[in-house]
């Protein structure tokens, strides 16, 4: 994935933009922090003037001590109401901006060219889609509003600062700003630690992964202790990004903590020099002391959760780099939808090589199949016999020549539609956690229970459906890790006939099948051929017989086409395919 983005917004203006949908959410979660403030802050500390300035001079005035006190109660009970409404407001808000920056990267993943996930790992890509937009709720939840509190607080508290003495607003504020450009010093430092501690995450969640849906392949090969070696050292270096992180973090805090002292030391010296001088009262200095002390707290309070907004920021650099990949045309251009498919498939002269490759899979390749038809293709590894399906769905578009579905060229078909007319069984069965019926109906959601039993019944799944004790709503578990290979394979099979499209492509759909099986799913697809075009692409050659036609590739392009004993009797690359293959199997037999 590519690691540069151009970076328009600085971090804070960044988090903004995602509050913008929300902003009538966020003035109103303003306006009730304010009031909150004044009563939980302001109040009290003006309470301290009227209590030393007037009140006590009055020799304890009951009425108005015992006003002061219900005063300072109605602000408190007011203060704790408004905290409870700002966090409500806060965590909408947070739940609302981290769904819809989810679903906005997950939709970005499904338009992304099918070669960008060939080029990325899974681990490192949902990180970006969970974890990191995980990162900006967690600051606005918990730390947005407080933020936005301080913000607040430093203006009203600075303002009745100057309505005290103006002496006393311009030293904070000073002292505010010098303190501010420091900690954005090392600010920076933790920026840069925070997004190598995420990219360390990211490669940890990765071989986590791996390493989860591989135990089987590991315990197999008994490297169970050796996956445990990998898993600690991706992990101390992960342990190492984040105590960086922490250092840097700590070091901020220690520039940002030494302003609360250093403000109320310096605002008690100048108001000592203004009661000396008879420029402020006692209780007005009380009140500044407080009103500083608050305002302090709260600058140190905005000055460390900006530090957060600097740590959001990677996680906002992923999200961008990721929102950067181009989109592929054929996942966002809306094509030509056909009124009926025949089946007819024709390739002419098409070539083709991967992103990246300069050697092409295909060269030239042509042929055609006629609705009803069934045609295999055969021929060396790396010949293109799988990468003619890719180009079929759309996953890659071709370098030169062009592929057509009744006429009409593949490319101004719209792909969504186009998947739905093939149905595709390989060898690398793809099966979700759920029930039988929710695997069978992945292609057909209207599909009826007695459609899906028909499929069973033709796919050889009979016998294992007549033992399960809940039939249709039996659970094939995680992937399938409740079935066999050959079980795996016979559902993909059953799905495919489940989703009943013009087309049928197998994909090595029979290489985990007994030959008694295999036979009666032959049977099954011949009964289908009279309204399925069927491509076969296999490397067992025994598949293929009873195919109407075989086209043979090497090196990407086609060099035989006719029947099996057609091609047999001419003694060229599929006779010496086949007969290398009978080889072998007399001598595994022996």
């Amino acid at each position: 994935m590519s690691q540069t983005a151009t970076k328009k917004l600085s971090d804070g203006k960044r988090v903004l933009a995602f509050l913008r949908p929300y902003t009538k959410w966020v003035a109103a979660d303003s306006f009730v922090i304010a009031i909150s403030q004044v009563c939980g802050d302001l109040i009290p500390a003006l309470a301290m003037t009227w209590l030393v300035d007037s009140i006590l001079p009055d020799q304890g005035n009951g009425n108005l001590l015992w006003g002061l006190a219900i005063l300072l109660v109605i602000a408190a009970v007011l203060d704790l109401v408004f905290m409870v409404i700002d966090e409500y407001f806060c965590h909408y808000v947070a739940k609302g901006v981290t769904i819809q920056q989810k679903l906005k990267l997950f939709r970005h993943l499904q338009k992304l060219p099918f070669s960008f996930y060939h080029r990325n790992q899974s681990g490192e890509l949902l990180a970006r889609v969970s974890d990191d937009p995980d990162t900006l709720h967690n600051f606005l939840a918990w730390e947005g509003s407080s933020l936005m509190a301080s913000v607040q607080g430093v203006v009203i508290y600075s303002a009745v600062l100057a309505w005290i003495n103006p002496l006393l607003m311009v030293t904070s504020l000073v002292l505010g700003v010098i303190f501010y450009y420091g900690s954005n010093l090392v600010g920076a430092r933790t920026r840069t630690a925070s997004a190598d501690a995420r990219r360390e995450a990211s490669s940890y969640l990765e071989r986590l992964r791996e390493s989860v849906t591989g135990i089987h392949l590991s315990r197999v090969l008994g490297v169970a202790e050796s996956e445990i070696e990998s898993v600690a050292v991706i992990r101390k270096r992960f342990i190492q990004a984040s105590h960086r992180e922490l250092k840097a973090r700590m070091q901020s805090y220690v520039v940002i903590g030494s302003f609360n002292g250093v403000a109320i030391g310096v605002v008690y010296a100048i108001s000592a020099w203004l009661i000396w001088n008879d420029n402020l009262t006692q209780g007005e200095m009380l009140a500044a002391a407080t009103l500083v002390g608050v305002a302090a707290n709260q600058l140190q309070r905005m000055l460390r959760h900006w530090l957060s907004v600097r740590r959001t920021g990677p996680a906002l650099d992923r999200s961008e780099i990721l929102l950067s990949e181009q989109t592929s045309p054929a996942e966002t251009e809306q094509g030509l939808i056909l009124p009926e498919v025949q089946g007819d498939l024709l390739l002419e002269g098409v070539a083709f090589a991967y992103p990246g490759k300069t050697d092409r899979v295909l060269k030239e390749l042509s042929f055609a199949i006629q609705r009803g038809e069934a045609v295999a293709l055969v021929g060396p590894s790396g010949s293109g016999k799988s990468t003619v399906v890719d180009l079929l769905l759309r996953l890659y578009e071709p370098d030169a020549g062009q592929l057509y579905l009744d006429g009409q060229p593949l490319s101004d078909l719209d792909a969504r539609w186009l998947r739905k007319q093939v149905a595709v069984v390989s060898q690398d069965v793809q099966l979700r956690n759920g029930t039988l019926a929710d695997n069978l109906r992945l292609g057909n959601r209207n599909a009826s229970d007695e459609t899906l039993l028909q499929a069973i019944r033709d796919s050889g799944l009979q016998e294992f459906y007549d033992a399960l004790p809940n039939g249709l709503n039996s659970p094939v578990g995680e992937r399938g890790n409740l079935l066999s290979g050959g079980q795996k394979q016979r559902l993909s099979l059953a799905r495919a006939l489940v989703a009943d499209a013009p087309l049928l492509v197998l994909d090595e759909a029979s290489s985990a099948l007994d030959p008694i099986t295999e036979v009666l799913v032959n049977e099954a697809i011949t009964k289908r051929r009279r309204k399925q075009t069927v491509l076969v692409i296999a490397h067992r050659l025994s598949t293929v017989l009873t195919a109407d036609r075989i086209v043979v590739l090497e090196n990407g392009c086609v060099v035989e086409t006719g029947t099996h004993e057609a091609l047999l009797q001419q003694d060229g690359v599929y006779a010496r395919l086949f007969k290398r293959e009978a080889e072998i199997g007399e001598n595994l037999a022996v």
